[in-house]
């Protein structure tokens, strides 16, 4: 039976992860380092034991304005994302099936991601997605969550037979869907998961699948 919609994951599917690596491992920590006089790498060392400690399980993990509050940060998370913007890289795999699928199927995007990253790291491709939905803005919860996509087929006015789903995180994006009938698909571009499924090494791959 032919999907009626498409979703993809945005970090590491549709975009690959300067901005937020940047974001994560250089802005917060060198505006940590700045504020309490530390060396920088020590400041990286800090953070990343902190965001270790709340963990990809937890909302608040993926909410840039939790940790600069966290951290008393001055500044606005939005705007700092925002003035790194030159970061932002599509896939050039996906910048072809997007052309590709646009008017046959209804596209979304469904991320973990906070909306003030999608703003930024979507803003050039925005106009192929029909949806966008951030788990954690939107929902409060992560993506892992089979409730989330149980909301968004309800939001949508589909079954999860209806849709398929793409993505790039084993459990989040592929066994999860899969629990409740929707179709998922797992992108891995470097070819470094070696279990089971149906795995892409390219977006433009899917098109063969539907």
């Amino acid at each position: 039976m032919k999907p009626k919609a498409i979703s993809f994951d945005m970090d590491e599917t549709l975009v690959e992860p300067q901005l937020v690596d940047k974001f994560w491992f250089e802005e917060v920590p060198k505006l940590y380092a700045d504020k309490n006089d530390l060396e920088f790498e020590a400041a990286v060392d800090f953070v990343k034991e902190k965001y270790d400690e709340i963990g990809p399980e937890k909302v608040r993990w993926y909410q840039p304005e939790y940790w600069f509050e966290r951290f008393d940060l001055e500044g606005d998370p939005s705007e700092v994302i925002k003035n790194n913007s030159y970061e932002v890289r599509i896939y050039p795999d996906a910048l072809e099936i997007l052309e590709d699928l646009y008017g046959d199927y209804e596209l979304m995007v469904i991320s973990n991601a906070s909306q003030i990253f999608l703003d930024v790291q979507l803003d050039s491709i925005k106009g192929y997605f029909s949806r966008i939905f951030s788990c954690v803005s939107d929902f409060g919860k992560v993506k892992k969550n089979r409730e989330v996509y149980e909301e968004i087929c309800s939001l949508v006015g589909m079954e999860p037979e209806d849709l398929v789903h793409v993505g790039n995180d084993r459990k989040f994006d592929y066994e999860v869907p899969r629990e409740i009938g929707i179709r998922a698909f797992l992108i891995d571009r470097e070819g470094n998961d070696r279990a089971d499924g149906e795995i892409l090494r390219d977006l433009r791959e899917i098109k063969g699948e539907l």
